[in-house]
């Protein structure tokens, strides 16, 4: 029964942004409802080459592709360090700025804030 209203009232909670998704990721995000290894599964993974078209026959098909997005991306070699991790979301950011993707841009710039990672200028 509490699995039944927390779905229910989440569902209610998403038709609300219905056609303003930026608005709810940044309620979202504010909201503190993600933990830190997904914002890190969701930051290191380019989720526009994925194909969001998707048509699914079964839940299972669209659990499987939706979980596909949030794996840990396959890395070769050592493990990046803190400065590494540093470049390349700076990197990052200033793509996202000069590509004028500016929602992305702030939710990056706003992880960046809360785990104390310093911003180029």
């Amino acid at each position: 029964m509490e699995n039944e209203n927390l779905y229910r009232n989440l569902v209610i909670l998403l038709k609300m942004f219905k056609h303003r998704p930026f608005h709810l990721a940044k309620y979202l995000i504010e909201n503190k409802v993600f933990t830190d290894d997904f914002i890190n599964k969701i930051i290191n993974n380019d989720l526009e080459i994925k194909n969001t078209d998707k048509n699914f026959n079964s839940i299972s098909k669209m659990n499987e592709f939706y979980n596909s997005l949030l794996e840990e991306p396959k890395r070769i070699g050592e493990p990046k360090n803190k400065e590494d991790i540093e470049k390349e979301l700076n990197s990052k950011l200033e793509s996202l700025l000069k590509e004028e993707k500016y929602e992305y841009a702030a939710i990056l710039r706003d992880y960046m804030t809360r785990n104390n990672i310093k911003r180029f200028k």
